[in-house]
């Protein structure tokens, strides 16, 4: 071969070996002689917040030719410079405003890059994925988003307002997550998204870039631990002060005792009013604490007057105003709990959208408060619904939540038609659990069109038992860190099996309450066990069964301190 080569014509030779190359050989050579541009770009800049990186004239001139977001990190966008990808048609670059000459620095250099493209039309990114100390301090979690696109030579010329971008991934205009970049860029790209690639291409909203959110935001995050903590110090003190007068029987003064029966059933008012709190036009002390305290006060004692018939209706219809609530809040898309005061915020990424996993156990106490005046049948329907609720994916999309619920129903109709729980029963309880989450997961796999918490589930176990079981352990794993991270966090998981003893092997006073009132007994009793379900099927278990045991325990001081002493007596 080489012979007949150098026999050839020079041009004909180079000709012949250029076509005898292997393929790999002259694409390489096809890229050296036309390089590809990038069509795309992403800045990364750390240690920069949101404000401050609008401040940027490039930045914003970028959102307004696109949009700007909060962004939660999720894993899709590097947080070093070392792990930064490499793309023909991506530019990724690290921009330090340390090692760039200040933010103003970062801007040029964005500029400089930008209109250096040959290309008809560009993606610009710029975002950070790291915190300043001043955010650390500020215990600001969430990260800066710029998007803008167009002809690169506009970009930096267009003279619009800022606009804001919107994310299907987190269902709210103004939130992103990083996994949604990558998405976007394919789309824009024209290629098809991976079906098994987290998030989804951003839109641009004609809004506004959410200022006023993210100032929210940090005032609810300045507030959130003393607010949480104040209230964990006053129901712990409040089941310690009803345990104490419990135990006291006749002796304590009759007004002692009903203070601390309502103090006892305030417990789903205030878990009620931290997260209504969310909905306030400003977030300071000055308005939150006087609205949870008299959110509180009026949401409990409203219904006093209706112990003088019958000392469970009070329960029944607290329970029946704590579920309205929360239909109302699904109604206008759960926004309290992007701001709320107990609990994280859905800004930080932990669930986006739907129903908080901190209310599971609310809901469950409150469903349970208003069965427990009802007949079996019915209080098992009403469980049910409230189960479909929390767990459809146009509701409260928590599957957790909705095995928790379904778990309540199951027991809950055993144990008021039969008088008792046993193995029987217990397969009943399953059977429920079982039929009620195949309908939420074919729910989310069919009625939705985009992915939420429940089929991001389904994609990740595969309905592999290996896969379910690390999803489990992963869970209990997740429990165990937030203990770690906050000792409150264990009272709930010291407190659920104690309160559970009470009421199965209760003591003279309550005993006697509950030979009065069996169907309250029943009600307790089985909040406590869903409680317990909660604490497995949820990744934050101490968060989902903590209100639960509040409810639990809030019924037991209520139902034993209530009455008259007159009627306390053996029946």
């Amino acid at each position: 071969m080489t012979r007949v080569l150098a026999r050839l014509p020079l041009g004909a030779g180079a000709i012949l070996l250029l076509l005898l190359l292997p393929p790999f050989a002259r694409r390489a050579e096809a890229d050296f002689i036309a390089p590809c541009e990038p069509q795309a770009f992403v800045f990364l800049v750390p240690a920069v917040s949101f404000e401050n990186l609008l401040d940027v004239s490039e930045v914003r001139a970028l959102a307004g030719a696109g949009g700007a977001a909060l962004m939660s990190l999720q894993g899709g966008l590097p947080t070093y410079e070392a792990d930064l990808p490499r793309s023909c048609r991506v530019a990724w670059r690290w921009l330090d405003p340390l090692t760039s000459g200040g933010l103003s620095g970062v801007g040029t250099e964005i500029r400089r890059e930008v209109l250096a493209s040959t290309a008809d039309r560009v993606l610009v990114f710029v975002a950070s994925t790291t915190s300043s100390p001043a955010m650390m301090a500020a215990k600001d979690l969430v990260h800066p988003l710029v998007m803008g696109a167009g002809a690169p030579s506009m970009l930096f010329e267009l003279d619009g307002a800022p606009r804001t971008l919107a994310s299907d991934t987190t269902r709210r205009t103004g939130v992103a997550t990083d996994l949604d970049v990558r998405p976007t860029i394919l789309r824009f790209l024209g290629r098809a998204v991976p079906s098994d690639l987290d998030g989804l291409p951003l839109r641009v909203v004609d809004d506004p870039p959410p200022f006023q959110l993210h100032e929210r935001y940090l005032a609810m995050r300045r507030m959130t631990v003393p607010v949480q903590t104040a209230a964990a110090l006053y129901v712990t003190a409040g089941g310690l002060f009803g345990i104490g007068l419990i135990a006291m029987r006749r002796r304590a003064p009759r007004a002692l005792a009903r203070a601390g029966a309502w103090v006892g059933m305030s417990v789903p008012a205030l878990a009620a009013a931290l997260l209504a709190a969310g909905h306030l036009p400003t977030l300071s002390y000055a308005t939150v604490i006087p609205f949870v305290v008299a959110t509180t006060v009026v949401g409990t004692l409203a219904f006093a007057t209706l112990a003088r018939r019958d000392v469970l209706m009070p329960p029944a219809a607290i329970g029946a105003m704590v579920l309205l609530f929360f239909v109302v809040e699904a109604s206008v898309r759960w926004t309290a709990a992007l701001t709320p005061f107990l609990g994280g915020s859905e800004l930080d990424g932990g669930r986006f959208f739907g129903l908080p996993n901190v209310f599971v156990g609310l809901l469950i106490g409150a469903s349970l408060y208003v069965a427990s005046r009802l007949s079996a049948a019915w209080g098992f329907a009403l469980i049910v619904a409230v189960a479909l609720f929390a767990g459809l994916p146009f509701a409260g999309a928590n599957l957790g939540a909705a095995v928790s619920l379904f778990a309540a129903a199951g027991l809950w109709l055993p144990l008021r038609a039969r008088g008792r729980l046993g193995w029987r029963e217990a397969g009943i309880a399953a059977a429920v659990v079982i039929a009620g989450t195949a309908v939420i997961l074919l729910a989310h796999r069919f009625l939705t069109s985009t992915p939420t918490h429940v089929t991001r589930f389904e994609e990740a176990t595969g309905w592999n038992l290996g896969d379910l079981w690390r999803t489990f352990t992963h869970r209990l794993s997740t429990g165990w860190h937030l203990i770690e991270q906050n000792p409150f966090a264990l009272v709930p998981v010291v407190g659920l099996p104690a309160t559970l003893l009470a009421v199965l092997r209760p003591p003279a006073p309550v005993r006697e309450a509950f030979h009065r009132h069996p169907a309250w007994r029943d009600a307790l009793l089985v909040t406590l066990l869903a409680g317990v379900a909660a604490y497995v099927a949820n990744d934050t278990g101490p968060a989902a069964a903590g209100p639960a045991f509040g409810l639990g325990l809030g019924g037991l001081v209520y139902v034993s301190l209530v009455e008259e002493p007159a009627k306390m007596g053996r029946p």
